[in-house]
């Protein structure tokens, strides 16, 4: 039935200057309304346009755009029936969702540092973030979990600079002061006794060239004149002489006099 006076229309059928004419399908629009000869003319949608139920609009609505500048991106493109779905971006989460359609999308917080993502930022949802605990760090806020700091200690290292919840304990492997200290005393006490021991040595080895020497030129020269000599040089010398070497001395001159006189009397 095309037209129909009537103060409520039925199902299928719109109301029109007080008349009822019938509705077109879900994709289309009405190009003519309904007379007494004819019924609805219906014509389909433009591109970019939809109607998504059966209706008398003679427009049928414009679809509508997912725009990237706010972080939107299209899901469902629009078809004559139905609108445009939008979605988010990675790096965004809706905060406004009708149905299955993002009406406006939200950047994820970004964790600072000194903080982790307890839960990393969806499509529907915000990322949580969560202070570090003591004895933790991180050092971008881009962890799943904070790190532990480094145990200088069990590293037998010193803790140069303490950490703190957005950076790592700093360890040295620079000794300790006072273990420094005792190397160097234990130093002192080993090298110390050696340079005495070697001083004294050198002047013994010094001494005995010296006695040796004296001997010879004995020798060779007069043997009175050597005895005065080696006898003032014995004097001379202030350095510590063990008792025997003073006896060998004093033997090789009494013979090197014995010599001489016998010498002289033949």
């Amino acid at each position: 039935m095309p037209f129909k006076e009537a103060q409520e229309c039925m199902v299928g059928e719109y109301k029109v200057d007080g008349q009822c004419c019938p509705t077109c399908h879900p994709g289309y629009r009405v190009q003519e309304t309904c007379s007494i000869i004819t019924g609805t003319t219906c014509v389909p949608c433009d591109p970019g346009t939809y109607t998504a139920h059966q209706s008398g609009l003679k427009d049928c609505l414009q679809c509508k755009v997912c725009d990237s500048a706010f972080g939107l991106v299209t899901r469902r493109a629009c078809s004559p029936t139905s609108d445009t779905v939008c979605g988010c971006s990675s790096g965004y989460f809706c905060s406004n969702m009708k149905d299955d359609d993002c009406e406006m999308c939200v950047t994820h917080r970004v964790c600072t540092p000194g903080q982790y993502m307890k839960s990393r930022g969806t499509e529907r949802n915000n990322t949580i973030c969560k202070e570090c605990q003591a004895g933790t760090f991180s050092p971008n806020g881009t962890l799943s979990q904070c790190l532990p700091w480094t145990n200088c200690t069990a590293q037998s290292l010193s803790e140069e600079k303490p950490g703190t919840n957005t950076t790592d304990a700093l360890c040295s492997v620079q000794s300790k002061p006072h273990f420094t200290l005792i190397v160097i005393i234990i130093l002192i006490i080993i090298i110390i006794p050696v340079i005495i021991w070697m001083v004294f040595l050198r002047r013994k080895k010094k001494n005995r060239e010296r006695t040796y020497d004296i001997k010879g030129r004995a020798e060779a020269s007069d043997p009175d004149k050597i005895c005065d000599l080696l006898e003032a040089d014995v004097s001379v010398i202030n350095l510590p002489v063990q008792e025997t070497r003073q006896q060998e001395e004093s033997d090789g001159i009494s013979r090197i006099r014995s010599k001489s006189q016998d010498s002289r009397e033949s």
